[in-house]
């Protein structure tokens, strides 16, 4: 499933851009978004980055810091903004390239992290899933990580 969610949103957007009419782009805008509770979100107190993103350290890592596009070793889980949790994975590291077109809203909310750190992220559609529905999750979702990251490789 993991992987899955890497990967379908680039084939997804190419299905979106040869049929719009199958996938009406209409993205997502956080600072217009009720969460739940549980997740802990709230934009006014969040940093937006130049992208879009919204970011929020939980615990700041004291190990080396991301300041560029690598391949990473994370724990996260992914919810969408009514707490329901799409994606998760905490038993065991886990790569993420974030050199991946599908992930630049992830990547984008990472950059600065550093090794041991984690952080809530908030991916408005358009730097996420876009505009198709994926499975459980509808199209022009906004996304909410939890991430940990594990280690820079």
């Amino acid at each position: 499933m993991r992987k899955l969610l890497t990967l379908l949103p680039a084939i997804l957007l190419t299905a979106c851009l040869t049929t719009p009419d199958r996938c009406p782009i209409n993205p997502s805008d956080p600072t217009h978004e009720t969460f739940a509770p549980a997740l802990g979100v709230d934009i006014a107190t969040m940093e937006r980055t130049e992208l879009g993103d919204y970011r929020k350290d939980l615990v700041v890592g004291t190990g080396a810091a991301l300041t560029s596009l690598a391949t990473v070793q994370i724990h996260y889980s992914a919810y969408l903004a009514n707490g329901t949790l799409i994606d998760q994975v905490i038993d065991e590291p886990f790569p993420l390239d974030l050199n991946a077109r599908a992930t630049v809203g992830l990547a984008d909310g990472m950059l600065g992290m550093s090794e041991g750190g984690q952080r809530l992220i908030v991916v408005p559609s358009q730097l996420g899933l876009g505009a198709c529905d994926n499975g459980p999750v509808p199209g022009n979702s906004t996304i909410v990580y939890k991430v940990e990251l594990l280690a820079i490789n």
